[in-house]
């Protein structure tokens, strides 16, 4: 029967995989794997898995292990999988509370009747249906609330056609959260969510209006930058990966700070036929390499060093940042950094300013 939901059962026990099977063979098509390792190799093949049902105690790979593993995983599609872990009378309540704060969906114990399991594969199925439409149709990712990696496409595809054809500066910027998995292995998943939507949010936050954010991984945003150059880029993400820097997370008593590694990719003038899709895999491969920089560089698909032209963007960037602060007179909140850029503009103003005045 096509388009049937497909089913993964996870378990040592060929009674029970056989007895699943029967169960539900009737509505679902049914997958077995005889242990997490197995189990595991499956999902990365077919990550479109509708629900999996995974014992706890397992040789090579335990439920547990399995469930770390599909929750920390870079692809959403196997991340968000519902997972629904098969109990039975020698496993503790720890074990079960340790499964639980890893991210399991549900749980079923041993031995299972024919209606606790339909039931149990009906509810679960149904409802990521639901949430996934749901997600498809606004484009938003269900954890972060930020824009999913679908609706980032769209915009990004429209953006870059816009700036393409009025010769306007646009760049991409790809963001992973550095160590995460530290968290997840010394916490849980559930910590380990809760920091990367945190981080969102405060990105999100730290964007102007026509910038936007979308999560297109378990831990990786992307940000969509227009009529801004790869120098002010790097500029703007320098101050993010500052800000992120400066933030704590109180887990189990533990503090816990964390760092991002950033890829920028940027359009040229001479980029006419560049796709969306182009830039985002320039933005992925500059990731990598700050990334595998000890350094904390932030990359950027360009060249390293700067044109004049570039540079002078940047002078630019310092003054129209600095402006507001001027006129208003709080001078006092000008950046240090920024004040040689700003005055070595200014003065050439302010000297013919004094000169107007003296002549009048």
């Amino acid at each position: 029967m096509p388009n049937r939901p497909e089913i993964l059962f996870v378990d040592d026990s060929k009674t029970a995989r056989a007895a699943a099977k029967k169960i539900l063979s009737g509505q679902y098509t049914v997958h077995e794997a005889v242990n997490g390792k197995d189990a595991w190799e499956k999902l990365e093949k077919n990550p479109d898995y509708a629900v999996v049902f995974a014992d706890i105690q397992m040789p090579e790979l335990n439920g547990l292990q399995l469930l770390k593993h599909i929750r920390t995983s870079p692809d959403r599609r196997i991340a968000q999988k519902p997972i629904i872990m098969i109990t039975g009378h020698s496993d503790s309540h720890a074990a079960m509370r340790a499964v639980f704060e890893m991210g399991a969906t549900g749980f079923i114990s041993k031995p299972f009747s024919d209606i606790d399991l339909i039931s149990c594969a009906c509810s679960y199925i149904n409802l990521n249906q639901r949430l996934n439409e749901l997600e498809d149709t606004l484009g938003i990712d269900r954890q972060s609330g930020l824009y999913n990696a679908s609706r980032f496409g769209a915009e990004g595809s429209k953006a870059l056609s816009m700036a393409l054809r009025h010769k306007l500066e646009l760049s991409i910027v790809y963001l992973e959260l550095k160590a995460l998995s530290n968290i997840s292995d010394n916490h849980s998943n559930k910590a380990a969510t809760q920091v990367v939507v945190e981080v969102g949010k405060r990105i999100q936050k730290h964007l102007r209006d026509e910038e936007l954010v979308a999560r297109i991984g378990a831990s990786k945003f992307a940000l969509l930058l227009p009529a801004t150059s790869a120098p002010n880029s790097k500029i703007a993400i320098t101050r993010v990966q500052s800000m992120i820097k400066k933030m704590f997370f109180v887990i189990n008593k533990h503090k816990v700070q964390i760092d991002i590694a950033a890829g920028i990719s940027s359009i040229d003038l001479n980029d006419k036929d560049l796709s969306f899709n182009e830039l985002c895999t320039r933005a992925d491969t500059a990731l990598q390499k700050s990334i595998d920089s000890d350094s904390g560089d932030i990359s950027n698909h360009q060249d390293e060093n700067p044109s004049d032209s570039e540079i002078k963007v940047q002078y630019d960037y310092f003054l129209n940042k600095s402006l507001p602060f001027i006129v208003d007179g709080n001078f006092h909140k000008i950046p240090d950094d920024h004040l040689d850029h700003v005055m070595g503009i200014l003065k050439p103003f302010i000297r013919y300013a004094t000169l107007k005045d003296s002549t009048s």
